[in-house]
């Protein structure tokens, strides 16, 4: 199995927090987590009051749209993330990044990334953040799926570290 040849950062995210891992050689390493400040906020979506000439009751469901303190927690969360991401980038000199994150956070945090940035980044829709790093890493690079199957059999084998040996 051949090493992760660029250094790459495992960028996993949902609409509250973000785990920076980078991956290169044959070790994967967790180097930080982001939490959104305000968690007051819940991911569910409320009911809507509807004019009155919606009929009795006027309610329908808000699902869909986020309420405007929603949006705003979400905006900044993704600007946080954006900036440290920017940073990590330019710092270590990384030449792969993939971002994990549901739909509609990823797509207000591509909103907050800076065009030069993008050019590195592959992105995958979906919650990942629970996974172990080995399970991140071969959902991002299905190619390492058999080598890294093959590591039950190996000692010293960490699951939250390593990479297969080749």
């Amino acid at each position: 199995m051949p090493d992760i040849e660029n250094p790459t950062l495992l960028v996993v995210c949902d609409s509250h927090k973000c785990r920076f891992m980078n991956a290169g050689g044959r070790l994967i390493m967790e180097k930080e987590t982001v939490e959104s400040k305000e968690e007051k906020f819940s991911d569910s979506q409320g009911r809507l009051q509807a004019p009155a000439a919606m009929g009795k009751g006027g309610m329908v469901s808000g699902v869909g749209d986020l309420n405007p303190a929603e949006k705003n927690r979400l905006r900044n969360f993704a600007n946080m993330v954006s900036k440290r991401l920017t940073k990590i980038i330019s710092e270590q000199g990384i030449k792969e990044v993939y971002i994990s994150a549901p739909p509609k956070f990823l797509s207000i945090l591509r909103e907050h990334i800076p065009s030069a940035t993008r050019k590195i980044i592959a992105a995958v829709e979906g919650i990942f953040i629970k996974e172990p790093a080995l399970k991140l890493l071969i959902r991002f690079k299905p190619e390492l799926k058999d080598a890294a199957n093959s590591l039950r059999d190996q000692e010293n084998y960490s699951a939250r570290k390593h990479l297969p040996k080749g």
